[in-house]
């Protein structure tokens, strides 16, 4: 399909060798040019400007990005020709782009460019990043035609309708990484492909395309995760994590070559969070490149993923299983601790010296989180800042051994009792278990807040509780990160309370182990006992279950917020209360009319049971 092997032939042909383009172009005189994807049929080469120009200028018609996108293709194929038959052959990539925008004089002022246009190249491009919006609602939801309608418009243009959904995901999308959207237009394809081939279209979308748009959001969401914690914590931090999880991967990889890796990839996070996407592009081919380049100094189980196409190796590498540890590595890291000159090197230099403590711990503990490691590399940080002040730090530092296993065997310990809850209660229950929780932690939260976010820690025990032991802990530590950065994004947009600002705020490796922390909000003033929180909207009888059960959870969320310190008893009589009120009510037939007479008397008995 043209609108998805484009971005493969344009990073395996176009770009191979390139470099950091606005740095380069800003900073030498060796640049990519427009030249290059003349080697493309014009198709390929229009893929990758439809994201760009879809992503910046986000408010412009289909027709308009059209446009551009057709003005480019011809100037590559003029410059592929005779690369001195315009000024603009032999300009770099970045300012050949723009221009396209700024030369089509009302285009740029009907969407607001005319003062990014008045500018020079380097302060050009930033002021077009500055002009992306990522906000929700933006850019008006998407109108989905129906099943019968796409298929008809796959069958007659199928290009045109992947275009178009690059165009719909891009605009609404400016800071995804390139890939991303290639990877959610494949799988879109596919959903065309297979589902407008059946008979009951409408039911195979129904079943199909959800799981496309959960994993496009996901891909979004951990990056978005990925720029709030760097804006939030630093560079430094997002190296720490990528260094933990890099060790972990390839074991046998040298320092070095993990320290340098780590550099990159944190740099390309760089440029996507700051809407560079083309550069972030090209850095990704690159340093894929370079893996790919180097397998055997890297790991053993490279083979298969840089055998793929271009665009497939890094999503590819990604996802990879950790290689196997080296027969001859050690199991521990008394180095670390025994060795007198610990000081001295710590002294010398500390961050490097932290930095191998993690390579060499993450290296030799693949079952280990990322952010686990992370905060033991900070624990051992700690614990060298106390015993290197004293006359005899080699007395004092061999106690680190056993902190470090205390916290390891308690964050096993909790995963494991959370997963045990999980099984034994199942989704719902468990779900109500952290509503409970998180309302006490978070009682300023709305109902809808609450149940959206205990509801992705639900899903985290769905989704990692079946896995093995060499997989659960980084799989739970991992999403229940991103679970608890969208709590903190929330926070950074409205104050929560304090407790929850100091776990957002404070140190990001000890996020999810100070929330696991949290008890009671202490500042919270309870809400007044109110009988309309505990009426029904609706019938709850002829409701489906779903809605019954959201129904449960907003009346158990009320009654925390009125007591957050319900004593688990207290809870249950509620409990007991409700189920037989709704049990009696629901077997009768004027369900309505039971419900009202029998919601007092229910009110009036857990009032009594909280005392009041």
């Amino acid at each position: 399909m043209k609108w998805v092997t484009f971005i493969s032939c344009l990073l395996l042909v176009s770009f191979a060798e390139s470099k950091h383009l606005p740095r380069k172009y800003r900073d030498t005189d060796v640049h990519d040019t427009i030249t290059r994807a003349s080697e493309l049929p014009p198709d390929d080469f229009a893929g990758i400007a439809m994201i760009l120009y879809s992503q910046s200028a986000q408010q412009a018609t289909y027709e308009e990005v059209h446009k551009l996108m057709d003005d480019i293709v011809a100037l590559a194929k003029k410059c592929g020709a005779d690369e001195h038959s315009d000024p603009e052959c032999g300009k770099p990539l970045h300012t050949v782009f723009l221009d396209e925008i700024c030369h089509e004089q009302e285009f740029a002022n009907k969407h607001g460019f005319s003062d990014c246009c008045a500018k020079a190249d380097a302060e050009r491009n930033e002021c077009f990043l500055a002009h992306k919006n990522a906000t929700p609602g933006f850019i008006p939801p998407y109108q989905k035609p129906s099943a019968d309608v796409a298929c008809a418009k796959f069958a007659e243009n199928k290009n045109e309708v992947l275009g178009h959904y690059i165009y719909e995901v891009s605009r609404r999308s400016p800071f995804a990484p390139v890939a991303t959207v290639y990877k959610s237009t494949a799988a879109y394809e596919h959903v065309l492909t297979s589902c407008c081939a059946k008979e009951d279209k409408g039911a195979c979308f129904q079943e199909e395309a959800p799981p496309v748009k959960k994993q496009l959001m996901e891909d979004l969401a951990i990056q978005k995760h990925v720029c709030a914690v760097m804006k939030k914590f630093g560079v430094e931090t997002m190296q720490g994590l990528k260094m933990a999880q890099l060790s972990q991967k390839f074991p046998k990889a040298s320092f070095e070559t993990i320290s340098k890796l780590t550099g990159d990839i944190v740099h390309i996070h760089e440029e996507c969070c700051k809407g560079d996407t083309l550069e972030s592009m090209l850095d990704r081919e690159k340093l894929t490149k370079y893996v790919c380049s180097h397998q055997n100094e890297i790991s053993s189980k490279l083979s298969a993923c840089c055998e793929k196409p271009v665009v497939e190796r890094g999503e590819c590498i990604v996802h990879l299983e950790n290689d196997d540890k080296p027969a001859d590595l050690s199991e521990t890291v008394r180095e670390f601790v025994d060795n007198k000159e610990v000081c001295q090197h710590y002294a010398d230099n500390k961050n490097q010296h932290l930095a191998k403590f993690l390579y060499q711990y993450g290296r030799r503990h693949p079952e280990l989180s990322p952010q686990l490691l992370a905060r033991s590399t900070r624990g051992y940080e700690e614990l060298l800042d106390e015993c290197c002040a004293t006359e005899h730090p080699e007395t004092c530092l061999p106690k680190g051994e056993g902190l470090l296993k205390k916290h390891i065997s308690d964050t096993m310990e909790l995963v494991k009792t959370r997963c045990d809850h999980y099984a034994q209660l199942g989704g719902y229950l468990y779900q109500n278990e952290l509503l409970v929780a998180y309302t006490k932690k978070a009682p300023e939260l709305s109902f809808k807040d609450l149940q959206k976010y205990t509801g992705q820690f639900r899903d985290v025990a769905a989704k990692c509780c079946k896995m093995d032991d060499a997989h659960r802990l980084t799989c739970a530590e991992g999403y229940a990160d991103l679970a608890i950065g969208s709590i903190c994004q929330s926070h950074e947009e409205n104050h929560i309370n304090k407790q929850i600002c100091k776990c957002c705020s404070d140190n990001y490796f000890k996020r999810r182990p100070c929330f696991s922390e949290l008890g009671v909000d202490p500042e919270f003033h309870p809400v007044a006992f109110d009988p309309a929180l505990f009426t029904f909207h609706g019938d709850y009888c002829d409701a489906k279950e779903e809605e019954q059960q959201s129904m449960k959870q907003e009346l158990l969320v009320n009654l925390i917020k009125h007591r957050p310190t319900i004593s688990n008893e207290q809870l249950a009589v509620a409990t007991v209360d409700f189920v037989t009120m709704v049990t009696k009510c629901c077997a009768v037939e004027n369900h309505v009319e039971c419900l009202t007479e029998e919601r007092p008397k229910m009110i009036e008995h857990i009032k009594t049971a909280l005392g009041e």
